[in-house]
């Protein structure tokens, strides 16, 4: 009898302790491949879904004015002077570093907090590549090293978040702003030799993407170039067509080894900066723009020439942010009442008034920046650290976090669609009120910084 009491005690226990792995393979959410029919995204159920997320901007491709560094020019000339004095290894390792701590696991785990189900990550060409005739970092083993990708995706998959891959910053630079790399510095589209070799290194870097995640259904989109020609866009119409045309060699490219994943093209200000997806017969694609006017009647403009455009495809707003006198409530409740899809720009950013700025969902206004002229390597590495974590000391969650949580579930306020001021009506009164206070401050800071890069010669 103690025998057999001895041997169920044995196997309850054996039980017990797998109990726990078995519920988590359970309760693992299960992600399965998206694609468009019409104008919506859909599962493979055939259930349609509105993506509703942010950007985790500064990840990738740091920007001055909201990343721990300094040079309004862009990230290109800190690499290169980090480079010089240290090697391409052991700047790839810093920046590593960078990665590892701007953006670790709670941050996936605070976004599926707020009800959001989509991730856009910003990635810069030499996260992947040592130079700009696409040298890949590889591992050990001799393999393209995808590692830090490889592990941005099972983090996704952990929170059930779907990630937008973005190449935020091409080689020979997609546009002429400093969020690409370094301003004034556009040569991807010449028609030149050296911009036919830019264009090849990125039809590689694409190709080499989609033939490693072909078969990951995390992946919601490639994102192909963030804001190309910039304004450019709409004025150049020689530009644009190699533009047009380079997306097509693009979509080609991918679509040779990925038939699954949808791709996404920036029409980025409105719909006729993009060809329509009859004139080189796309299928399975999204078009995207970037908001970033100053009222709320513009932003009902856009949102008319999108459904005037009648491109038969899903829309989807990359990046906005309600300037000036536009409202978040107005913004919010327009981008869901119409069914298109979104990402705030941006999670978390580092400033003077960041911790209170409508721009992130996390701030710090007193994080140190880095010297990369003098700072010594492990004073780099410091700073570049774990001071930088969301859950450390110097982050705090802003008021338009709390905000945003009223909207990420799809809820339209009707009263917000017939406003037209700064004041938001959703939420209680001390929310309107701190989200009020913290928007002036930011057109404060905004202007600041828009200063500061006239006078460097930076802002176009």
């Amino acid at each position: 009898m103690k025998k057999a009491i001895s041997v169920c005690l044995a196997v309850f226990i054996l039980a017990a302790s797998l109990l726990p792995t078995a519920f988590a393979a359970q309760t693992q959410p299960q992600m399965a491949f998206l694609h468009t029919e019409g104008e919506q995204i859909m599962r493979e159920s055939g259930e349609p879904i509105v993506l509703r997320g942010t950007n985790f901007g500064g990840w990738g491709i740091l920007e001055d004015w909201f990343c721990p560094f300094t040079e309004p020019s862009g990230l290109e000339n800190i690499y290169q002077t980090l480079v010089s004095r240290f090697g391409a290894d052991a700047t790839h390792a810093l920046f590593q570093n960078y990665r590892r701590n701007w953006i670790t696991e709670i941050d996936y785990r605070n976004v599926a907090d707020m009800g959001m189900n989509v991730i856009r990550l910003p990635i810069w060409y030499r996260n992947l590549q040592r130079d700009d005739d696409g040298t890949w970092y590889r591992d050990e083993a001799g393999n393209i090293d995808f590692s830090e990708l490889d592990t941005v995706v099972s983090l996704c998959r952990k929170y059930g978040l779907y990630l937008i891959l973005d190449l935020h910053g091409l080689p020979g630079y997609q546009n002429d702003y400093d969020h690409c790399g370094k301003s004034k510095s556009m040569s991807l589209f010449d028609d030149t030799p050296q911009g036919a070799r830019y264009r090849e290194v990125t039809l590689d870097l694409w190709t080499q993407l989609a033939a490693h995640y072909a078969d990951e259904p995390v992946i919601a989109m490639y994102d192909l170039m963030n804001e190309p020609l910039g304004t450019n866009i709409t004025r150049d119409k020689s530009l644009k067509q190699n533009f047009w045309d380079f997306s097509d060699a693009l979509y080609r490219a991918i679509r040779a080894v990925d038939s699954r994943h949808i791709i996404t093209m920036e029409a980025i200000w409105d719909p006729s900066a993009m060809a329509a997806p009859s004139v080189y017969g796309w299928e399975n694609v999204v078009y995207q723009e970037h908001w970033y006017d100053v009222s709320n009647p513009s932003y009902l403009h856009k949102a008319n020439e999108i459904r005037a455009a009648k491109y038969g495809v899903p829309f989807y707003i990359g990046e906005f942010y309600p300037r000036v006198i536009s409202s978040f409530d107005y913004i919010l409740s327009l981008l869901n009442h119409r069914g298109l899809h979104w990402t705030t720009w941006t999670y978390k950013g580092a400033g003077p008034g960041a911790d209170n700025s409508p721009w992130f969902l996390y701030g710090a206004s007193e994080l140190e920046k880095i010297d990369a002229e003098n700072d010594s390597y492990e004073t780099l590495m410091h700073k570049w650290g774990e001071v930088l974590r969301t859950d450390g000391d110097a982050f705090r969650r802003t008021a338009f976090a709390d905000y945003l949580r009223h909207f990420t579930d799809g809820t339209v306020d009707r009263t917000s669609l017939y406003s037209f001021g700064l004041v938001c009506s959703v939420g209680t009164r001390a929310q309107r009120r701190a989200l009020t206070q913290d928007k002036l401050h930011a057109i404060y800071t905004t202007i600041f910084d828009w200063i500061r890069k006239l006078r460097t010669g930076d802002l176009l």
